[in-house]
């Protein structure tokens, strides 16, 4: 296929800013989002793996029964369908940046994967095995890092001109 027939997708910077306003606003929220939710866990969890673990499987001392199978996956369902909806808006708006094809692949695919991770580790960590807290940390770090990437580029992209 010569070039000239090449069907050319626009970038972000060349929208009307009555389209970008919606993508700026929209990756605003995805920035500040991971910091809301590291806020909400540190304040109903506490810090470190230990305090995770005994969210998880109760703390007499403290007081807090162990999680059952039917909260796990009152959160699941929950998470399932929001953060497919959200993921989706997200690397979509992701993949028509100026970004380097593989660049953008890499950061979608680690975003959708690392997402699994967020709805189903705390499951394993409960259910499976008590390593699964460590994969769980590192995974949360990576949505996060992935989300707060892709929210960067986009407000970048919304504010840049042709």
């Amino acid at each position: 296929m010569s070039s000239e027939n090449k069907r050319k997708f626009l970038d972000i910077c060349e929208f009307p800013f009555v389209v970008k306003l919606p993508i700026f606003f929209f990756a605003l929220y995805g920035l500040f989002g991971p910091f809301v939710n590291l806020a909400y866990h540190v304040s109903k969890k506490g810090v470190g793996f230990e305090n995770t673990l005994k969210y998880y499987f109760g703390d007499p001392e403290g007081m807090l029964p162990p999680l059952s199978l039917v909260h796990f996956l009152e959160v699941m369902h929950f998470h399932t369908w929001s953060q497919a909806s959200v993921i989706f808006i997200l690397t979509f708006l992701f993949s028509i940046t100026c970004l380097h094809k593989n660049l953008k692949l890499l950061i979608i695919a680690l975003t959708f994967l690392s997402s699994l991770g967020h709805i189903f580790l705390p499951t394993l960590t409960r259910f499976v095995s008590k390593k699964f807290v460590y994969i769980l940390f590192l995974d949360t770090v990576l949505f996060s890092a992935c989300i707060i990437f892709m929210s960067s580029i986009l407000i970048f992209e919304s504010l840049r001109k042709k």
